[in-house]
């Protein structure tokens, strides 16, 4: 991805924002098969008419502005996002600011006003569920009708299906909300993943012969508490590894774990790295088990031992 551009830079083309698009239009969350289902077909148009491809997501997620009250977390966090758009050779992205002014813009402008004159829109691929405007005011009808006129290229992507259903992110959330990461890396096209800098923790890990790389994330869906198999991506170099997510209920006493914050820790395998600081994406592909309280520390270790063995059978 050659710039990225919040909506304000796409009107000032000193910036050398081009004069004629590919546009693909959504949330993008997750970058699911989907989604790189329209932006493979953008890609083509763009190959063929020797245009640059423009992908048009918002900030924050409209769900969230417009409703939010609602439990949804994301699948990636905003940069995660333009990162994987960058790995699908995409030349631009732009990020609208979603408010409650932009949401109140009709589709006649949003046709005109955003698809026309500022994104200078050649051709234009959408879901065929796509809404827009003011209350989603604007149909797929009235897309095309305009579009005609426009002389815009309208493309209307069929949904993908997996196994006899659609591919959403809501299908993604709700694979992983039940601890299928099998299921959620196939819809995904790649692992579910956390990225984020590694931080100090109390190394207690260390202590007992496991230590841990202790996890800073932004906040995105939480998996289910419990041991992962899992691999990390550090410096272009991809290590296997066992990562925990909960509370370390061995070591909190009676001390009330509702108000204990999860704990995101891994565990590379056959490394001892110093970490701190570090920046790692950590892909989880396997659920081992569930957080459970031990006895003792002894009964502990034998357990991480046990996760660890079968972690690198899993991940063979």
């Amino acid at each position: 991805m050659r710039t990225f551009f919040s909506s304000k830079d796409t009107q000032n083309p000193a910036n050398g924002y081009p004069r004629e698009t590919v546009v693909a239009i959504g949330n993008f969350d997750g970058v699911h098969l989907g989604h790189q289902s329209i932006l493979a077909r953008a890609r083509d148009y763009g190959k063929k008419l020797n245009l640059p491809v423009v992908v048009y997501t918002f900030k924050p997620h409209p769900t969230l502005e417009l409703r939010p009250q609602s439990p949804m977390k994301l699948l990636m966090t905003y940069q995660e996002k333009r990162l994987q758009l960058e790995k699908l050779d995409i030349d631009f992205c732009v990020e609208e600011p979603f408010n409650a002014e932009f949401a109140a813009t009709s589709a006649h402008d949003f046709i005109h006003e955003i698809l026309q004159n500022r994104l200078h829109a050649k051709v234009l691929i959408v879901g065929n569920d796509f809404a827009f405007g003011r209350m989603r005011e604007g149909n797929i009808g009235l897309l095309e009708e305009n579009c005609r006129e426009a002389g815009i290229i309208l493309e209307l992507a069929s949904p993908v299906l997996l196994e006899g259903k659609v591919v959403s992110s809501s299908l993604v959330r709700e694979a992983l909300s039940e601890g299928h990461l099998e299921e959620a890396q196939k819809l995904l096209g790649k692992p579910f993943f956390y990225r984020g800098e590694i931080v100090h923790g109390d190394k207690r890990g260390r202590t007992i012969g496991f230590p841990t790389a202790n996890m800073k994330c932004e906040e995105k869906f939480p998996l289910l508490p419990g041991v992962y198999a899992t691999s990390v991506n550090w410096q272009g170099k991809t290590y296997q590894s066992v990562t925990n997510i909960g509370k370390r209920p061995t070591f909190q006493g009676s001390t009330e774990l509702s108000m204990i914050p999860l704990k995101i820790e891994t565990h590379i395998l056959d490394q001892n790295f110093d970490l701190y600081g570090e920046i790692l994406e950590v892909s989880f592909h396997h659920r081992i088990r569930d957080e459970r309280k031990f006895a003792s520390i002894d009964e502990l270790k034998a357990q991480i031992q046990s996760d660890v063995n079968l972690a690198k059978k899993l991940l063979q």
